[in-house]
């Protein structure tokens, strides 16, 4: 399968922490098929009921967040659900700079949903690196 028939399978769930109109349409231009906070998940929702959302649906996790893996009831669901998530650890960045980042990125998350063992959460920040965190 090719990288762009592989990313036009996954799909990607932008949560509340990092969604923008900007990044939504910018990843739907490469070619990502997007999910979002309001239409597919209510807004507030806590983050244990659209992780069992995400896993159960197999869609691949985006957020914005730096203390995730401290944060028990959400590293569980994680794994109970066997989510694929990348938490993009830039705090003060634009939605145009975050696009910038995470773009580049969505065929290496899409082959990583399909080659990595689930659940896993990798962070990451402006410049791209990924770092694998321990659930």
């Amino acid at each position: 399968m090719t990288d762009e028939k592989r990313l036009k399978e996954a799909v990607f769930y932008l949560d509340e922490s990092i969604y923008s109109r900007v990044l939504a349409f910018a990843m739907e231009a490469a070619g990502a098929n997007v999910r979002r906070v309001g239409p597919d998940i209510p807004r507030g929702s806590a983050d244990e009921v659209w992780l069992e959302i995400v896993g159960k649906n197999n869609w691949i996790a985006l957020m914005r967040d730096q203390r995730i893996h401290r944060r028990r009831l959400e590293t569980e669901a994680l794994k109970i659900y066997g989510v694929a998530a990348f938490a993009f650890t830039g705090g003060q960045e634009t939605a145009q700079q975050t696009a910038q980042t995470i773009c580049p990125l969505l065929i290496k998350f899409a082959n990583m949903n399909i080659s990595e063992p689930k659940p896993f959460l990798y962070t990451f920040g402006v410049s791209g690196s990924l770092s694998k965190v321990k659930l």
